[in-house]
């Protein structure tokens, strides 16, 4: 049975958290959407599938440019339903991301 191992370092963390509230911050929301899709990439991409003293890594080949129309799709629809197609959104997301897992 194999475990997943994420490789953070704070430092890291802190620079795309502070990067990622600024641009937030000044699109005044309209960045949170890219963000969820952003912080999956970056953990993936950080993380180790450790099966049997063998260790390979995780890649996502999600791309804020290529989901750029289904991010804004279910941003249009977030708000015109006034939040209810967000939670929609979140599985919908978390679906996509799932799929979008490569071990290398």
């Amino acid at each position: 049975m194999g475990k997943i191992r994420c490789n953070l370092t704070f430092g890291d963390s802190l620079l795309f958290l502070i990067g990622w509230a600024l641009l937030i911050i000044v699109t005044f929301g309209l960045a949170a959407p890219f963000f969820i899709l952003s912080f999956s990439k970056y953990l993936i991409n950080r993380s180790i599938l450790v099966e049997n003293n063998f260790e390979r890594q995780l890649s996502s080949n999600l791309s804020i440019g290529g989901d750029f129309v289904y991010l804004i799709l279910w941003t249009v629809l977030s708000l015109i339903t006034f939040g209810i197609a967000g939670i929609f959104f979140i599985f919908s997301l978390g679906k996509r991301v799932m799929n979008s897992v490569e071990v290398g």
